[in-house]
């Protein structure tokens, strides 16, 4: 389309732009950094070397593909880890969407509805925010720092579970930190409660993987809000990726429509499942209510579950602490095999597939990461606003656009894996 406008987007993880008509409301969002072929890269390597290279993919979320990775090699050996691990993970997951929550809601989205230009502002126009905003990133980096090694790139998750052991002493006195950053998260879900959000609905289909009884995140079947319930090992028969001629991001769809993944999408799926605290504040919303099909929300989604997150991780660690001597390592043979993993990364569903040898070496990986899975959303979200905006200024309607974007949290890194 050759009236289309190409408008950068700022605050957003990597570099992407819009390609817009505002007389037609088509768009495109371009993604235009080179694609890293970390899945031919793997191929040849050893099976223990993927968790530690995926996640390379990306600063943000590389404790996400940590465990996708582990998730899918453990499926294909046939490994059944034990609680203690499973909570763990559990603990270490939780740090890591805390962590990439806060970055997003207070440093790329909440200049939009607060008053600011930018987030350098943060500290010097709104001091309070800020100090909630570095308490709560610090806490997310506290837990992955205590449970992975390090706050970035985790060393102690491996297959078949963990390459060292967690003295309760220090689970406990983590936990005590946890608990007494709790107040953030509640100050924060009350100030992103409080934002002005543009008033649109568009319905689409939300994807999260669900478990019985539990909000899954962890593990767990590929769940629509459409009825769908399968499991991940069928992940190819229902999520369709496709190359675009002007994006370096693959576009992936359902049935060839459009899907969300993510904080808003796990909501609207499992509001029900969420922990005590954060399941009261979906109900005290003014005007607000889930499941909810205004993208916007995206954002109040994020800050409820940062509050369930943290609230997870307590519950999580009263378990190993007051439970016996941790096992933190699952027997295994190596195989033969091909298999699928899942979990919920801070952006929404990261799938992992591996074919393995005898030897263990890697010949075929396959990665759908959440960015990839909602930029065909993204754009049909967008060109819906543009319909109905008609009556706006141009400059008015990209602001708007922008902020839709910047409320999907996109990954640029992580779609030109």
């Amino acid at each position: 389309m050759k009236d289309l406008l190409d408008k950068y987007i700022c605050r957003i993880e990597g570099h992407g732009y819009l390609k817009l008509s505002y007389e037609h409301a088509k768009v495109q969002l371009v993604v235009d950094e080179g694609e890293r072929l970390f899945e031919k890269l793997l191929i040849g390597r050893p099976y223990s070397d993927a968790p530690f290279i995926t996640a390379r993919i990306c600063g943000v979320c590389p404790t996400a593909h940590t465990l996708a990775s582990i998730s899918a090699l453990e499926n294909a050996f046939g490994i059944n880890v034990n609680k203690d691990i499973e909570t763990l993970r559990k603990v270490l997951l939780a740090g890591q969407i805390i962590q990439s929550h806060a970055l997003h809601i207070f440093f790329l989205a909440a200049p939009d509805y607060i008053g600011l230009d930018n987030a350098l502002e943060l500290a010097d126009k709104k001091p309070e925010v800020f100090k909630i905003a570095l308490s709560l990133k610090e806490i997310g980096d506290d837990i992955v720092r205590t449970i992975g090694g390090r706050q970035v790139h985790p060393v102690t998750p491996t297959v078949g579970g963990f390459t060292n052991k967690f003295d309760k002493k220090v689970l406990q006195d983590l936990r005590k930190r946890v608990e007494g950053n709790m107040h953030f998260a509640l100050e924060a879900l009350d100030l992103v409660g409080k934002f002005k959000y543009p008033n649109f609905e568009h319905e689409t289909q939300n994807f999260a993987l669900t478990n019985w009884g539990t909000y899954a995140f962890l593990n767990g079947k590929i769940t629509s809000n459409k009825g769908l319930k399968t499991d991940v090992q069928n992940y190819e028969l229902n999520i369709k990726e496709k190359v675009l001629e002007y994006s370096s991001a693959k576009h992936a769809t359902h049935n060839k429509e459009s899907f969300m993944v993510g904080s808003l999408s796990r909501v609207n799926l499992q509001a029900d499942k969420l922990n005590p605290k954060a399941k009261k504040a979906v109900h005290h919303f003014k005007g607000i209510s889930f499941p909810s099909s205004n993208p916007y929300h995206i954002n109040l989604a994020q800050a409820v579950e940062t509050v369930h997150f943290m609230e997870e991780v307590v519950q999580c660690l009263d378990t190993l602490i007051n439970g016996r001597a941790l096992i933190l390592k699952s027997p295994y043979k190596v195989k033969a095999s091909s298999a699928a993993g899942a979990i919920e990364a801070p952006r929404g569903t990261l799938y992992h597939y591996y074919e393995i040898d005898a030897k263990g070496i890697i010949k075929d990986c396959d990665i759908i990461t959440p960015t990839v899975q909602n930029l065909e959303d993204i754009e049909k979200s967008a060109e819906y606003i543009l319909e109905n905006t008609k009556d706006l200024p141009e400059k008015e309607r990209y602001h708007l656009l922008e902020m839709l974007v910047r409320a999907y949290d996109p990954c640029i890194t992580c779609s030109v894996h």
